[in-house]
């Protein structure tokens, strides 16, 4: 894997070099993950060229683009796969007052939050197209290079990288490895949160503790997803193959070396 630390933006990662199927590894310079491209400098974008991206694929609500648009790169197909366009009227709450944590006035923590979010990625029918269409831009030809990215490139790339990987034949334990590296670029971000709202009268423990699970990568919420998909769908392949409609033996030759 190879990682890139943009001005803003530091969750951003090739997941080429993972073992995978037969003792292949994923080829470099074809799959890149990350966070949304909304705040960067000309060096930044420079960097992004290097990439030679043919495809953008963004998870985001229309909301969140609107509000943070990605840099539109010359010659990229910029792809609005939005898993969750319910969003747009959540994302307005969140804003109120500095209050990211809309659902706590629901009673529910950020942990139970990101447990129901996990699960709806993969068990509805929004969250199920954004994915299916991911998988179709990567199987059209040997030519895409592609960079998937929600905000934080933590759970809804997250669950995508789960699927990537999984129907490429990575490991579990590389998959989580994976999963998890994105907790290096959130402490920044966790530690930016808690000094910029420390000071409203909604912060206490509680809010601290639901700001820190909302945007860390912890395990569960990757197992919540796991479970429903083994559960409902008979195990990631099935999913991957009846739902998603994925031609695992396709993929694997595209993107296996």
């Amino acid at each position: 894997m190879k990682f890139y630390d943009l001005t803003y933006q530091k969750n951003i990662r090739d997941i080429g070099g993972l073992v995978a199927f037969g003792g292949k590894t994923i080829k470099y310079g074809k799959i890149y993950r990350g966070g949304s491209l909304h705040h960067v400098t000309n060096d930044d974008v420079e960097v992004v060229k290097t990439f030679h991206l043919t495809d953008i694929v963004d998870f985001r609500s229309k909301i969140e683009f609107a509000n943070q648009p990605d840099c539109l790169i010359d010659g990229v197909t910029y792809h609005n796969l939005t898993t969750f366009e319910h969003e747009m009227k959540q994302e307005h709450a969140r804003m109120k007052d500095g209050n990211l944590l809309w659902f706590v006035d629901k009673g529910v923590s950020g942990h139970g939050h990101m447990i129901k979010t996990y699960k709806e990625l993969v068990d509805t029918e929004e969250g199920q197209a954004a994915y299916r269409n991911l998988f179709k831009i990567l199987l059209q030809d040997e030519n895409r290079v592609l960079y998937f990215h929600c905000s934080q490139g933590k759970d809804r790339v997250g669950v995508g990288a789960y699927l990537i990987e999984s129907a490429l034949g990575v490991s579990f334990e590389d998959i989580k490895y994976d999963y998890l590296l994105s907790n290096t670029a959130m402490d920044l971000k966790i530690n930016g949160l808690i000094d910029s709202v420390k000071d409203k009268p909604f912060y206490n423990d509680s809010y601290r503790q639901s700001l820190i699970d909302l945007f860390t990568a912890k395990l569960d919420y990757l197992q919540a997803a796991i479970e429903v998909i083994d559960t409902k769908y008979g195990g990631v392949e099935n999913f991957l193959r009846n739902v998603l409609e994925v031609d695992i033996e396709r993929l694997r030759e595209l993107y296996l070396e």
